[in-house]
C-alpha cells in the first residue's frame, strides 16, 4: 500500500509505515491522514504481519498538520468529522493486535508528537525534538495528547508539557517516562529494528491479548480485572504455541537432571 504522502513495506513479518513528505517534515496532509487510517485498519487485519514500526521519511518524525489545512475556510462540522478520522487512526493503533514501535528522529510537534505516542514503545534519537505546541498556537491537543500524557509522565508533568508548549529532547523524554528510549542518532534504526525482531518472535496471541489488557486497565477495577485475566488465560493456556514452549522448556530442563 503506498500513496503520494504515505509508504508502507512489508518484511519478514515486520511492517513499516512511513510518513512520506520530506521536503515539509512529513507535515501531515488530508492525503497523509486518510493514507494512515487506511493503512492501520489494512495492517492490523494481517495476520501475517507480527510488528509494526512507524516512521517518518527523512530527516524528521513528523511537524504535524500541514499550516496549510488552517487557513481554508472549515466549517465546525467538517473540522468534527475530520478530527474523530484522527481518532480513530489513535484507537485503531491502541486496539490493533500487534506491538507498534515509532522509530523517531528529528522534529515530533504537536499532533506528530501524540501520534508518536499512540504507540507501544517509542524509540527516539537523543537529539530528536518533542513539542506539545498547541498552546502556542491558542489550540488544544489532539491524537489523543489528553490521555497519553497523563498516564506515561503524571498530571503534574503532563500539565508542565501541554500547557507550557516547551520543547524537549529526546534524552528528557526517556528520563521522564515519555519514551521507551532514547539512543544516539545513529544506532537508532539498529535499536528499532532489534526490538521488533525481538517483539516478532514472542506468540502472538499472548502479545495481544497483554497489550488489550494493559490498554483496558485503567478503565477496570481490581475485580474486573482478576475475572479478564481468568477468562483469557484460560484460553492462552489451550494453544498449542503454549504447550509447545513448556513441553521445550520440561525437555531442556530434562536434559539438565
Amino acid at each position: 500500500m503506498t500513496s503520494k504522502h504515505l509508504t508502507v513495506e512489508k518484511k519478514e513479518k515486520i511492517a513499516s509505515i512511513i510518513l512520506n513528505r520530506p521536503a515539509v517534515m512529513n507535515a501531515m496532509s488530508k492525503e497523509m491522514i486518510l493514507g494512515l487510517r487506511d493503512a492501520v485498519l489494512e495492517i492490523g487485519s494481517d495476520e501475517g504481519i507480527r510488528v509494526v514500526i512507524l516512521k517518518g521519511a527523512g530527516d524528521h518524525f513528523c511537524s504535524g498538520a500541514d499550516l496549510n489545512l488552517f487557513t481554508e475556510d472549515t466549517a465546525s462540522y467538517e473540522w468534527i468529522t475530520a478530527m474523530k478520522g484522527v481518532g480513530q487512526i489513535v484507537k485503531t493503533l491502541r486496539e490493533m493486535p500487534q506491538p507498534v514501535i515509532t522509530m523517531l528522529k528529528g522534529v515530533a510537534v504537536g499532533g506528530g508528537a501524540n501520534l508518536a505516542l499512540a504507540a507501544d514503545f517509542v524509540i527516539a534519537a537523543e537529539n530528536a525534538r518533542f513539542c506539545e505546541i498547541f498552546i502556542n498556537i491558542g489550540a488544544i491537543m489532539d491524537y489523543g495528547g489528553h490521555y497519553f500524557l497523563p498516564r506515561l509522565v503524571g498530571l503534574t508533568k503532563a500539565r508542565e508539557l501541554a500547557m507550557l508548549g516547551d520543547e524537549i529532547d529526546g534524552k528528557t523524554a526517556a528520563a521522564i517516562g515519555l519514551i521507551h528510549k532514547a539512543v544516539p542518532q545513529e544506532a537508532l534504526e539498529t535499536e528499532a529494528g532489534n526490538l521488533a525482531a525481538t517483539l516478532a518472535q514472542k506468540p502472538p496471541l499472548a502479545l495481544r491479548l497483554i497489550k488489550e489488557g494493559l490498554e483496558k486497565s485503567f478503565d477496570r477495577s481490581l475485580e474486573e480485572t482478576l475475572s479478564w485475566e481468568a477468562a483469557h488465560q484460560s484460553i492462552a493456556l489451550q494453544t498449542p504455541e503454549h504447550k509447545e514452549i513448556i513441553k521445550m522448556f520440561m525437555d531442556a530442563k530434562g536434559q539438565k537432571s
